[in-house]
């Protein structure tokens, strides 16, 4: 695995400390600044509109208008870089997958659509033919002597892909396909070689054509999860993964965020430290909030141990990246990408989908969190998956009731109009990835859902008439860590095919503004810091060019983000 050197690490930590505390100590007596802008969405409890915000240190001490705001503190330093643009609440990432999204960056992108990174644009593909066409081109032009990792495929649209078709482009190269899921891996022989992947490494790991193919090379969900150690020896090389990092932490300003959550951190304290050194860093332009994964450590530990073991990694936090206390992750059923969604009605080709936790492991890990009082945080992507994640919250809540749980259905694939008054009777919350409707409702309309199922993919605008509480995330890299983006993937749910995929199912500009920010904080408990800007919370905003609340619908993911204020201090993008 990774291996830091412990005196760097510790000297990081000092750094920190006395760079941490002396900005504190600066705050409590700095001037008041004035910030001037065309037109400030504060989204506070009336939804107003304000032209000033005044700061002082890290937090917001009033707001109103230009005239009001600096005649109340005529001393105040004016900031009119923004007086011609808009200035909302900073955008608030709560599921991004930092290693993921590291590992990514570094890799060869050949995905589904056009990625737009700091440094390079990556061309989407969405044939078979054009897919092996150009890996076989990127392999070509790789470094000698080197690994070739890519992200991106998507069997739907690329075809079947095993060792052998990646033995064809290169017999000596180790290759590692990484699925857009995150879920599957597919290598050529030479990585399996190198990795030591073969039947006899592997003897907990039974035989199964859908999770675990050694002819095929390809290793899906539960089977992912067993070889992922091995891979690691490719995909968590020290000084990639540190460069990984630093161009996610570019990627994710750039994209005007000003907060991230990460959900189901992984239990490994190596990764952890290279996450501290990049995101921790006093110079981030975000603030990161990091809670585990039960799934994680009930493959490290015991029942009896987890509790103790989500609690000892609370304290793995350093600066600018913190810990949640009393949050967790779980996991019902398979990724969307992959179509391991469990389905009521199953699918139109036959095939099943998978459970990431079997029931008795997600109902042990359930109840131990639940009697602690933490909120958790539910990975579903099915309507059978919700199905169980709802019983079995009615049946903790029945056996030990709790005020504010706030249990979180996370990314919210498909769902019965029925069960969306059992979610607003027991208190559900809903982080929703909308993307899913933009990359897979036209596809899927036509494989393995079905036409009428697709159209309800992501029910935001019946959750919202419930009157349910709504987040949007990414879940980056499944899709581009861009609030925008996401704002008008629920706000228009156009998809590939041009198509519009349940009108009815879209909510309004304003809803989904709630969704990036307020709402958001609300799901990480951090409502009273961030997510709106009223007297009191962090002075965090976005400076945006346009308001997305007057543009068009379908000029949302078109504005241009300007620059971020984080804790006060202005942080322009290039």
């Amino acid at each position: 695995m990774i291996f830091f050197n412990k005196f760097v690490l510790k000297i990081f930590f000092i750094t920190n400390f006395f760079l941490v505390s002396s900005i504190i100590i600066a705050e409590e007596s700095s001037a008041v600044k004035i910030f001037i802008a065309k037109d400030i969405v504060t989204l506070n409890k009336n939804n107003d509109s304000v032209e000033a915000i005044a700061t002082q240190g890290s937090k917001i001490i009033n707001v109103g208008s230009k005239e009001e705001i600096t005649s109340i503190y005529p001393d105040a330093t004016l900031i009119s870089d923004y007086e011609n643009s808009i200035i909302v609440p900073g955008f608030i990432e709560h599921h991004i997958h930092p290693f993921l999204a590291a590992v990514t960056m570094n890799s060869e992108i050949l995905a589904i659509e056009d990625w737009q990174l700091p440094s390079k644009t990556s061309i989407g593909v969405r044939d078979r033919s054009s897919y092996l066409l150009n890996l076989s081109k990127i392999e070509e032009n790789h470094p000698e002597n080197q690994s070739l990792i890519s992200w991106g495929f998507h069997h739907y649209f690329h075809g079947k892909l095993t060792r052998h078709d990646l033995d064809n482009i290169s017999s000596t190269r180790p290759i590692i396909v990484i699925h857009r899921s995150f879920h599957e891996f597919i290598l050529n022989t030479p990585a399996m070689d190198l990795l030591g992947i073969n039947k006899n490494a592997f003897t907990n790991l039974e035989e199964d054509e859908h999770l675990a193919n050694f002819e095929d090379g390809h290793f899906s969900e539960r089977g992912a999860i067993i070889v992922l150690p091995a891979l690691m020896q490719l995909l968590a090389v020290p000084t990639e993964l540190i460069k990984g990092l630093q161009k996610t932490k570019e990627y994710i300003h750039s994209n005007g965020i000003t907060v991230i959550g990460n959900p189901g951190s992984m239990y490994n304290k190596d990764l952890q430290a290279a996450k501290n050194l990049i995101f921790g860093n006093i110079d981030s332009p975000f603030e990161s909030y990091f809670f585990p994964s039960a799934l994680n450590l009930s493959e490290q530990f015991e029942f009896h141990e987890v509790l103790d073991a989500a609690k000892d990694q609370t304290k793995w936090g350093l600066g600018k990246l913190n810990y949640l206390p009393k949050h967790i992750k779980l996991f019902a059923d398979g990724a969307m990408y992959s179509q391991n969604m469990v389905m009521r009605d199953g699918y139109l080709d036959n095939h099943q989908g998978s459970w990431l936790m079997n029931l008795e492991t997600f109902e042990n890990l359930f109840r131990i969190f639940w009697n602690d009082g933490y909120q958790i945080h539910i990975h579903q992507n099915g309507d059978a998956a919700l199905d169980r994640l709802l019983l079995t919250l009615e049946k903790n809540l029945a056996r030990y009731p709790r005020a504010d749980h706030r249990t979180t259905v996370v990314h919210f694939g498909y769902s019965a109009k029925d069960q969306l008054k059992t979610m607003k009777e027991l208190g559900v919350v809903i982080s929703a990835n909308p993307y899913y409707v933009t990359a897979l409702s036209d596809l899927y309309s036509r494989k393995g859902v079905g036409y009428e199922r697709s159209q309800e993919m992501v029910r935001l605008g019946d959750a919202i008439k419930e009157g349910i509480k709504v987040s949007l995330h990414s879940d980056m890299p499944m899709a581009p860590a861009s609030p925008l983006k996401l704002m008008h993937a629920a706000v228009n749910r156009d998809n590939f095919a041009g198509k519009v995929a349940g009108p009815n199912q879209r909510i309004s500009a304003i809803e989904a503004l709630r969704a990036v920010t307020i709402n958001s904080a609300y799901v990480l408990r951090l409502e009273q810091m961030y997510g709106s800007i009223e007297v009191g919370k962090y002075a965090n905003f976005t400076i945006l060019d346009s308001n997305p609340l007057s543009v068009r619908g379908n000029e949302i993911k078109n504005i241009k983000i300007l620059g971020t204020v984080l804790k006060g201090n202005q942080l322009f993008i290039n």
